[in-house]
């Protein structure tokens, strides 16, 4: 308790201090476990892993995106507008201090929210010059009043001019585009999560302890009061 009470202290009074971790928790992949997801959902009220069919904040595993399997997601429920922002490599040892972070917009009644993933790959060098086209064959221009064949009037509009003609596709950096509620699962790194519902609406930290690629993953977590905007500056 009176861990907790400095860090309300330390919020208010917009003084940054170390943050202290919770206990650990294991999420495993269902993908590498024959989709099994008996492991791979974590609740923050709970400080459990949840098992299927209840209620959870972040999972890990479910994507599969760019060759990589270790991504982390948040909640997929029609009513969460959860947000998860990657920190970068921190100890909780560290002084930081926890953004704001805005959640999804609320859905409206019968609406469904979009999950973009895109791993194109990179744009290919442009393609070598094509040969020169053959002299065509000789043939009658024009009419009897005109048999030279030679040009009446304007010149015929192109029907295909320069500007419109695209003369490429879209540019690809060859980089995943990957919907925010998807964020990169890396050894080390420290996240905030804006855990948003219905029913609450809360922060939390967690930090990936040890990752074994592919397979599992564990975090140690701590619930934290709510960023101000005297004590952190607003991430979107």
């Amino acid at each position: 308790m009176k861990v907790v009470a400095a860090i309300v202290f330390a919020v208010l009074v917009g003084i940054l201090i170390p943050v202290s971790a919770q206990e650990a928790a294991t999420l495993y992949s269902p993908l590498q476990y024959n989709h099994d997801h008996s492991r791979a959902y974590f609740d923050f009220h709970t400080g459990e892993v949840a098992k299927r069919g209840a209620a959870w904040d972040l999972a890990y595993g479910l994507l599969r995106a760019g060759g990589d399997d270790d991504w982390f997601q948040s909640g997929n429920a029609v009513d969460s507008r959860t947000v998860i922002k990657d920190l970068g490599k921190l100890k909780w040892t560290d002084i930081f201090a926890v953004p704001i972070i805005e959640p999804l917009p609320k859905l409206k009644p019968g609406e469904r929210r979009t999950i973009t993933i895109d791993v194109s790959g990179a744009d290919g060098a442009d393609g070598a010059n094509g040969a020169p086209g053959a002299a065509g064959a000789p043939g009658r221009r024009g009419d009897e009043s005109n048999p030279r064949g030679e040009m009446q009037g304007p010149p015929p509009r192109d029907p295909f001019p320069e500007s419109n003609v695209p003369l490429r596709g879209p540019n690809r950096d060859g980089k995943p585009k990957i919907d925010p509620i998807f964020v990169k699962a890396i050894v080390g790194h420290l996240y905030a999560i804006h855990v948003v519902n219905d029913t609450s609406d809360f922060y939390a930290l967690f930090r990936v302890d040890a990752l074994t690629r592919g397979d599992n993953c564990t975090i140690s977590w701590r619930l934290v009061p709510a960023p101000t905007p005297n004590t952190a500056r607003k991430e979107n």
